[in-house]
């Protein structure tokens, strides 16, 4: 049997997801050191590798999110905003949309995302940021 439906199929603990996109033991999973490197450069040709690094807890997806909105602090390049949102909207929501709606906090803080990246003048921000309100919405 495939190791990954194994994984899935093991009983999981409260903290544990049940939707992991990559486990740490496999080959091509990023650390957070690395994430942490790629979004403190900003660099807009590697930010779509963060959808490899392990998300296997509620503190790892938390993390994912609270390390975005610190990146988009700071920032002042369009492209780079426009990075970020692409990585909420094509990784962060359709995965773990169920635990950001089940978890108060974490819906808060997509939502104060979201309601930094519409601040942006970039028409595609918006786009990407109306589309997620429209995931989000129950």
């Amino acid at each position: 049997m495939d190791q990954n439906l194994l994984q899935m199929n093991q009983v999981r603990s409260e903290d544990e997801l049940e939707v992991v996109n990559i486990s740490s033991t496999e080959i091509g999973a990023l650390s957070k050191e690395a994430a942490e490197r790629i979004l403190q450069t900003n660099d807009t040709d590697n930010i779509h590798q963060l959808m490899y690094v392990p998300i296997e807890k509620k503190a790892d997806l938390h993390w994912l999110i609270q390390s975005v909105g610190q990146a988009l602090e700071d920032e002042d390049d369009d492209n780079v905003a426009l990075e970020l949102a692409d990585l909420l909207y094509f990784f962060v929501i359709p995965f773990y949309k169920e635990y950001i709606l089940r978890e108060h906090h974490l819906y808060e803080c997509i939502d104060d995302l979201l309601v930094r990246l519409a601040s942006w003048a970039h028409s595609d921000i918006h786009t990407l940021v109306d589309a997620m309100r429209d995931d989000l919405s129950v």
